[in-house]
């Protein structure tokens, strides 16, 4: 996800930054503070980072995740209503889904489109990831890294791997 950001002027257009991570990822927190070093990027005034609960652990039985899934939706409904973003730039596993669901409800409101692009992760090579798959239809452009996938998925965009 950050080597996209890298091609974005995140100076002018894309600022303020807000970057939010599942609250037991503390890697993707630290390379994003890493990478708003190295863009000169201030926290608190250039870019934010903000937790909140993952939808679905990996391996977490199916029995507990609406549990977890409205937790999560929780979490994310006082994110995007106090930032009503502009754009949401996400790809996937545990956050996103709740993310991009709220932020279609300004949408369907006619309050403020939201401009949703989900990035399919490098690992998926034939099929979509669960959250891939409940979001094709509702982003406004699905990425994938792989020609197999699409072919397979006439709406989904290919420029090249990411990574």
């Amino acid at each position: 996800m950050l080597q996209l950001l890298r091609g974005l002027d995140v100076h002018k257009k894309y600022r303020p930054r807000l970057y939010i991570v599942a609250d037991t990822d503390l890697i993707s927190e630290a390379k994003a503070h890493r990478f708003e070093q190295t863009v000169g990027g201030v926290q608190g005034h250039d870019y934010f980072v903000k937790r909140i609960p993952r939808s679905r652990e990996v391996g977490q039985s199916w029995t507990t995740t609406p549990f977890s899934v409205l937790r999560a939706l929780t979490a994310s409904a006082y994110l995007m209503f106090a930032e009503l973003p502009d754009l949401i730039l996400c790809n996937g596993p545990g956050i996103c889904v709740p993310v991009c669901v709220l932020a279609y409800i300004p949408k369907i409101l006619g309050l403020k489109h939201v401009r949703l692009v989900y990035v399919e992760s490098f690992a998926r090579v034939k099929s979509l990831s669960l959250s891939g798959k409940l979001l094709y239809r509702f982003v406004d452009r699905f990425l994938v890294q792989w020609h197999e996938l699409k072919d397979r998925y006439p709406h989904a965009e290919y420029h090249g791997v990411f990574v």
